[in-house]
């Protein structure tokens, strides 16, 4: 890490109120346009995360009780802890990084947090979860939204496949709901330490260590939970806690597999557009999901990275 990447500047007030605004703006965005709520959740840390690596803690956590209070008040205060809690996952993965734990550390901790954040809720308000989860299924099985499928022309075998479809997941869901909404938090999380890195490496690349999430290897221990929990599918009473498990799983085991696919795209003998569109046409394969958690899994076993390895 430079040295420039360590010092931190001391912002004028209107810096941190910057920040506050820049912070409710895009908040209200994701309130305001479902089908923005994710990336806009994602973006949501973004101004707080920059102005903590740049000032101190105090003026971040200042900005972000301002932008909480703001819209706290503007349209309720439901709202405004639902914005703290967006963006305290990017606020401790700026803060693990200015105090020179690096990256890769900062995003498992914000991973970690918005997991359990979300786990709190899941806790709390199991029924109200298992409603957010299930209410768009429920919405796209209902007879308004069929009928409004057969006026717009859609011939009715298409029909009846949206609705197999539909019910299909939303039974999927009833089951694994609690992992899908930690796992959601986790890559929301995840998604926000993409979009500070992509703007570290272009205005502050002293932050960054050089393929620091290559090097991402999980614990095998994993392997003992994983082989457990399909043993538990087997059971009646069992299967739907060992549905939940194996899908957190499936979700670090895809990371590790994007961690080996990155360290050898890295080491393509080709120029960086090249090896960033491959990269991109491994992740939008329609069985990415499914291959990447397969490589992960077996990198357990296998290091597929030991092979590429050079020795300095």
């Amino acid at each position: 890490m430079s040295a420039s990447a360590g010092a931190h500047e001391r912002p004028e007030p209107r810096a941190v109120l910057w920040a506050a605004i820049s912070t409710v703006l895009v908040f209200v965005v994701a309130e305001g346009m479902p089908y923005l709520a994710l990336p806009m959740l994602i973006l949501t840390p973004f101004p707080v995360s920059v102005l903590r690596l740049r000032a101190t803690l105090g003026n971040a956590a200042l900005a972000l009780a301002m932008a909480g209070a703001a819209v706290g008040a503007w349209i309720g205060p439901g709202s405004g802890l639902l914005l703290v809690a967006v963006t305290l996952p990017g606020l401790l993965l700026a803060d693990t990084m200015a105090r020179g734990r690096g990256m890769r550390r900062g995003t498992a901790r914000a991973m970690l947090l918005a997991a359990s954040q979300l786990g709190l809720a899941l806790l709390f308000a199991p029924a109200r979860m298992a409603q957010l989860a299930l209410q768009p299924f429920d919405d796209v099985r209902a007879a308004p939204f069929v009928e409004s499928l057969r006026q717009g022309g859609l011939p009715a075998e298409k029909v009846q496949w949206w609705l197999d479809q539909a019910t299909l997941f939303h039974g999927i869901l009833e089951v694994v709901y609690p992992a899908f909404f930690l796992v959601m938090g986790a890559a929301i999380a995840l998604g926000h330490a993409l979009v500070l890195r992509l703007y570290l490496r272009r205005r502050d690349p002293g932050w960054l260590e050089g393929g620091e999430f290559e090097r991402l290897r999980l614990p095998l221990v994993l392997s003992v939970v994983f082989v457990a929990a399909g043993a538990g599918v087997a059971s009646p009473v069992l299967r739907p806690l060992s549905y939940n498990v194996l899908l957190g799983l499936a979700f670090l085991y895809a990371l590790q597999g994007v961690a080996v696919v990155c360290f050898y795209t890295r080491r393509l003998a080709a120029p960086p557009v090249l090896r960033a569109a491959v990269l991109i046409l491994v992740l939008v394969n329609p069985w990415a999901p499914e291959v990447l958690a397969l490589l992960g899994l077996f990198d357990l076993w296998f290091d597929f990275r030991k092979w590429a390895e050079v020795e300095e």
